[in-house]
Protein backbone atom coordinates (compact mmCIF):
# COMPACT_ATOMS: atom_id res chain seq x y z
CA UNK A 1 0.00 0.00 0.00
CA UNK A 2 1.12 3.43 -0.79
CA UNK A 3 2.52 5.20 2.05
CA UNK A 4 0.70 8.32 1.65
CA UNK A 5 -2.57 6.34 1.68
CA UNK A 6 -1.64 4.38 4.70
CA UNK A 7 -0.42 7.79 6.86
CA UNK A 8 -4.22 9.38 5.30
CA UNK A 9 -6.34 6.34 6.58
CA UNK A 10 -4.18 6.46 9.78
CA UNK A 11 -5.42 9.82 10.38
CA UNK A 12 -9.00 9.12 8.99
CA UNK A 13 -9.31 6.34 11.68
CA UNK A 14 -7.51 8.11 14.38
CA UNK A 15 -10.89 10.34 13.80
CA UNK A 16 -13.20 7.55 13.65
CA UNK A 17 -11.39 6.26 17.16
CA UNK A 18 -11.99 9.14 19.09
CA UNK A 19 -15.22 9.70 18.03
CA UNK A 20 -16.04 6.03 19.05
CA UNK A 21 -14.42 5.99 22.04
CA UNK A 22 -15.94 9.84 23.39
CA UNK A 23 -19.66 8.59 22.11
CA UNK A 24 -20.10 6.14 24.48
CA UNK A 25 -21.75 3.52 22.54
CA UNK A 26 -21.24 0.06 22.17
CA UNK A 27 -18.81 -1.23 18.89
CA UNK A 28 -21.82 -2.84 17.09
CA UNK A 29 -24.47 0.56 17.94
CA UNK A 30 -21.45 2.84 17.00
CA UNK A 31 -20.40 0.91 13.90
CA UNK A 32 -23.95 1.10 12.61
CA UNK A 33 -24.72 4.60 12.61
CA UNK A 34 -21.64 5.06 11.12
CA UNK A 35 -21.67 2.17 7.91
CA UNK A 36 -18.49 0.51 9.26
CA UNK A 37 -18.06 -2.69 10.32
CA UNK A 38 -17.33 -3.93 13.77
CA UNK A 39 -14.45 -5.73 12.06
CA UNK A 40 -13.24 -2.08 10.84
CA UNK A 41 -13.17 -0.66 13.65
CA UNK A 42 -11.39 -3.77 15.68
CA UNK A 43 -8.90 -3.91 13.26
CA UNK A 44 -7.54 0.18 13.45
CA UNK A 45 -8.18 0.01 16.67
CA UNK A 46 -6.00 -2.97 17.38
CA UNK A 47 -3.37 -1.36 15.28
CA UNK A 48 -3.58 1.51 16.77
CA UNK A 49 -2.76 0.46 19.96
CA UNK A 50 0.49 -1.85 18.26
CA UNK A 51 2.01 1.51 16.72
CA UNK A 52 1.70 3.06 20.39
CA UNK A 53 3.36 0.27 22.06
CA UNK A 54 5.80 0.01 19.51
CA UNK A 55 6.74 4.14 19.71
CA UNK A 56 6.52 3.96 23.91
CA UNK A 57 9.72 4.45 25.61
CA UNK A 58 9.82 3.36 29.50
CA UNK A 59 9.47 6.02 32.08
CA UNK A 60 11.75 6.16 34.70
CA UNK A 61 10.41 7.60 38.19
CA UNK A 62 12.57 8.89 41.42
CA UNK A 63 11.84 6.78 44.20
CA UNK A 64 12.95 8.09 47.83
CA UNK A 65 12.98 5.10 50.75
CA UNK A 66 11.65 6.91 53.64
CA UNK A 67 13.41 5.55 56.09
CA UNK A 68 16.53 2.69 56.12
CA UNK A 69 15.72 -1.07 56.35
CA UNK A 70 15.42 -1.75 60.06
CA UNK A 71 18.78 -4.18 61.16
CA UNK A 72 17.48 -6.94 62.72
CA UNK A 73 19.76 -9.04 65.62
CA UNK A 74 19.63 -12.34 63.98
CA UNK A 75 18.35 -14.11 60.98
CA UNK A 76 16.55 -17.65 60.67
CA UNK A 77 17.12 -19.76 57.47
CA UNK A 78 15.40 -23.34 57.25
CA UNK A 79 16.90 -25.71 55.20
CA UNK A 80 14.79 -28.71 54.96
CA UNK A 81 13.43 -29.34 58.30
CA UNK A 82 16.50 -27.34 59.88
CA UNK A 83 16.93 -24.15 60.92
CA UNK A 84 19.65 -21.83 61.03
CA UNK A 85 19.84 -18.90 63.54
CA UNK A 86 22.95 -16.88 62.38
CA UNK A 87 23.99 -13.27 64.08
CA UNK A 88 25.89 -10.47 63.35
CA UNK A 89 29.83 -11.23 63.04
CA UNK A 90 28.96 -15.01 61.57
CA UNK A 91 31.36 -16.49 59.79
CA UNK A 92 30.28 -16.85 56.09
CA UNK A 93 32.72 -19.78 55.05
CA UNK A 94 30.99 -22.21 58.38
CA UNK A 95 27.93 -20.89 57.21
CA UNK A 96 28.52 -22.68 53.43
CA UNK A 97 29.65 -25.77 54.88
CA UNK A 98 26.20 -26.01 57.58
CA UNK A 99 24.04 -25.46 54.56
CA UNK A 100 25.85 -27.58 51.53
CA UNK A 101 25.68 -30.45 55.33
CA UNK A 102 22.10 -29.76 55.57
CA UNK A 103 21.38 -29.86 52.16
CA UNK A 104 22.75 -33.39 51.36
CA UNK A 105 20.52 -34.86 54.08
CA UNK A 106 17.58 -33.16 52.91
Amino acid sequence: MDSKLEMNLQAIWSERIAAYQASGQTMKAWCAEQNLTVHQLKYWLYKAQRQTRAVSTPTFRPVAVASPPRMTEYLHVQVGVARIEIQPGFEPKLLRDVVAALTSLC
